[in-house]
């Protein structure tokens, strides 16, 4: 039976992979003959043949993948990283232009542009830095996936040639991606030590910061590199991100905003500036960042769950579970989007298909304090009152300053008539939240006097003056109070 190209192609890579290599380039060469511009066959077998030093084959087959498809980053890494290998770097200069103009500006691309301005300096021509061959190793090593081997040589030519940026950037961003976040941050200063003029070395210092839980000092890290290079969309949205962590949601807005005028086709960006306008209360607006970004990406999961939030907020509900339903296919152990789904079904009535979400989201993530809690409310009002409070105890032992658990127990143990535990939920959810205007309406519930009552029914106006049903008992005791 004749294979297709899509066969033919996983075959390939699957003997690419295997060290396959005669076999791979046949297949490559295969579907190459019926479709010479399909850009994954001229791109993999542009990695074999360098692999076999073969970069003068290599190259042509490399430009050809790059005018079949600009916008796989893949294709210009292993592009540019084998003009550098071969020194041509006039022609390695000129694709990180055109990879620029093309979007693609992402962490292995800036580090491919280091390390090309680094050849270019006079120390690195003499032996006050490392050769090309140690640079080429390195970056090989980490855009391949190697960290360990990457972090050896990062390592030892820190303590070789200490005043040479590039690799303690590499470095920096090895600790990243392996967790290590305080050596990163290190590193990654160490760079811009070295080299205040770089801003990429800038935005890598932001976003270790950020991590780090440091936002001021990432705000002002971002706003250099943005400085440093104004056209920089990626600082502009993690500036955009730092703004909204830190409630500055107009600016975050502004930064989205000038992300997305940079870069037209960021989703990230779409979906972020999504969910400030949602914080910002304009949910139509929301909604069409969200669209925008779907349709930009659309298996971006994230950008999914979020549409139904904003959905559910809009009362759209059937809406909202559609897109529930498109995240959790996209990513099954989405845990968030399973909890987000049950509260949607719960609103729409269906109790035993809530119970199955929030179940879903603790199996995927036991200590989701909200899930617990939602699971509670579902259980409650499908009568089996002490499981609900077993969740909420649950939820509560995760998060002990979880106000709105603590008075959704206190309604289970009131419905099972212990109200002195209820009251103690009650109380322990306003030192909470002490303008818990829930929490005081259902302390009024429980009073023996009218007095009492009235007091607890005084305090949840004076938290919420629009609270309907402390407005109408409000008014009942006061004509109980006349007669």
């Amino acid at each position: 039976m004749e294979l297709t190209i899509e066969e033919a192609l996983q075959q390939a890579v699957a003997a690419h992979k295997e060290g396959k290599l005669q076999d791979a380039e046949r297949l490559y060469r295969a579907i190459l003959e019926s479709h010479p511009l399909h850009p994954d066959a001229n791109h993999n077998l542009g990695i074999l043949l360098a692999s076999l030093n073969k970069t003068d084959a290599a190259l042509p087959l490399f430009k050809t993948a790059l005018e079949a498809n600009p916008k796989i980053e893949q294709f210009w890494l292993s592009y540019i990283h084998v003009l550098i290998k071969e020194k041509q770097f006039d022609n390695a200069k000129k694709a990180l232009g055109q990879a620029k103009k093309h979007n693609m500006e992402g962490d292995k691309l800036n580090a491919l542009k280091a390390q090309l301005a680094s050849i270019n300096k006079p120390e690195n021509i003499t032996s006050a830095g490392p050769s090309q061959q140690q640079l080429s190793s390195l970056l090989d090593h980490y855009q391949n996936g190697r960290l360990d081997d990457a972090e050896k040589l990062a390592i030892s030519l820190t303590h070789k040639f200490s005043q040479h940026q590039f690799a303690w950037k590499v470095l920096g961003a090895i600790f990243k991606q392996t967790g290590r976040v305080n050596e990163s941050l290190v590193a990654i200063k160490k760079s811009v030590q070295l080299e205040p003029q770089d801003a990429e070395a800038h935005s890598n210092l932001g976003v270790t910061l950020k991590e780090l839980g440091r936002l001021d000092e990432a705000e002002a890290s971002y706003t250099q590199a943005i400085a440093l290079k104004p056209d920089y969309a990626e600082a502009h949205y993690n500036l955009g991100i730092t703004l909204q962590e830190l409630g500055r949601l107009d600016e975050a807005e502004a930064s989205y905003t000038q992300a997305i005028a940079l870069k037209p086709d960021y989703a990230e960006a779409h979906s972020n500036l999504g969910i400030t306008l949602q914080e910002l209360g304009r949910l139509d607006e929301a909604e069409a960042s969200y669209t925008q970004a779907i349709a930009l990406k659309p298996d971006y999961a994230e950008a999914h769950s979020n549409l139904g939030i904003t959905l559910q907020e809009l009362g759209r509900l059937d809406e909202a579970e559609a897109s529930y339903t498109q995240a959790i296919a996209l990513k099954p152990d989405y845990a968030e989007a399973h909890s987000n789904l049950g509260i949607t079904l719960q609103e729409l009535g269906r109790l035993d298909e809530a119970e199955a979400s929030y179940t879903q989201a603790i199996a995927l993530k036991p200590d989701y304090a909200e899930a617990h809690s939602n699971l509670g409310i579902t259980l409650k009002e499908l009568g089996r009152l002490d499981e609900a409070e077993a969740s909420y105890t649950q939820a509560i032992a995760l998060k002990p300053d979880y106000a709105e658990a603590h008075s959704n127990l206190g309604i289970t143990l009131q419905e099972l008539g212990r109200l002195d535990e209820a009251e103690a939920s009650y109380t322990q959810a306003i030192a909470l939240k002490p303008d818990y205007a829930g929490a005081f309406w259902n302390l009024h519930g429980i009073q023996k006097t009218i007095q009492s009552a009235e007091h607890w029914i005084d305090k949840c106006l004076d938290a919420d003056e629009n609270h309907i049903k402390a407005q109408i008992n409000e008014g009942c005791i006061k004509i109980l109070s006349r007669r």
